[in-house]
């Protein structure tokens, strides 16, 4: 699979392998220490050559770190030094995040001031969460996401939702894939209430929608 840049993100270009479907383990990638998901390139002061590296890392891991990945190799196309990450990706049959760049435009551009005005001076333990899932076809981009709302650890939901049960979402036992921390790190914590959690939840969903073509939750549109 190639992909080409734009300034929205990475957008399919025709394909020369397609994007093999699979279902990964149900172990949760963490953040990467140290990395500002709130910055507009996180990898803007990284060596070239150490991005190459790291991506073909990250995406022989089981799960495999997709988001880190993406997020290495938008940069690695604004310096015009991407042709050895693109072709890492394809010899796993593996695709990029092509609406990641966008999406991560919408929440730090729009979502985040909205929510830095409003919680002056209050706080709370509520968080947003985002998870990449696959099983989509190449008409919807391969990938996902679906927006929920905890008060608990992440990572702790991320595993009941791929344990499978009455607290997993539909579809995410089978493909989920990682949280996407850098669409929900910037925004937590929210307030505790349920209500607050469910507004918030809400405000991401509708954030998302436009540019994601399948964006899942409880939310009902």
């Amino acid at each position: 699979m190639t992909f080409t840049s734009r300034r929205s993100g990475l957008t399919p270009a025709a394909p020369d392998k397609a994007m093999r479907h699979r279902s990964f383990a149900p172990d949760c990638n963490q953040p990467l220490d140290g990395l500002d998901y709130e910055a507009g390139r996180p990898f803007a002061g990284w060596q070239s050559r150490h991005l190459e590296t790291l991506i073909g890392g990250w995406l022989q891991l089981d799960p495999p770190n997709l988001e880190l990945a993406t997020l290495a190799l938008e940069e690695l196309t604004e310096r015009r030094e991407d042709l050895n990450a693109r072709m890492k990706f394809a010899r796993l049959e593996l695709a990029p995040i092509p609406w990641l760049g966008a999406a991560r435009a919408a929440v730090l551009g729009t979502l985040l001031p909205q929510l830095t005005s409003e919680r002056k001076g209050t706080s709370g333990r509520g968080k947003v969460y985002v998870i990449l899932r696959g099983g989509y076809t190449e008409t919807s981009q391969w990938y996902g996401a679906y927006v929920g709302s905890t008060s608990r650890p992440v990572a702790s939901r991320f595993k009941e939702h791929r344990k499978g049960g009455a607290r997993s979402a539909r579809g995410l036992p089978v493909h989920g894939i990682e949280p996407l921390y850098s669409l929900f790190l910037p925004l937590n914590p929210v307030g505790s209430s349920r209500a607050k959690m469910v507004e918030w939840e809400t405000r991401l969903h509708e954030c998302l929608a436009p540019i994601i073509p399948k964006v899942t939750g409880d939310v009902a549109f």
